[in-house]
């Protein structure tokens, strides 16, 4: 009985910590994607001040998405 208690209880604290980590490391890829457009539009337009209000849009997106 002991034991099934302690396998619920480390299967708890797992599905806890996955509910963490998912999100984080969905928001630093989408942060990054947007950080990799930015860098390509400041290449492309010879470093226009639209490409900061994209990134703005862009790392705004992510933080909704989570």
């Amino acid at each position: 009985m002991k034991r099934m208690i302690r396998c619920a209880i480390v299967a708890l604290c797992l599905a806890a910590s996955a509910a963490v980590v998912f999100p984080v490391a969905f928001a630093n890829d989408c942060a990054q994607r947007c950080y990799a457009q930015e860098n390509a539009c400041r290449r492309a337009t010879k470093d226009s001040p639209s490409c900061g209000a994209e990134l703005t849009r862009c790392l705004q997106s992510c933080r909704a998405k989570r």
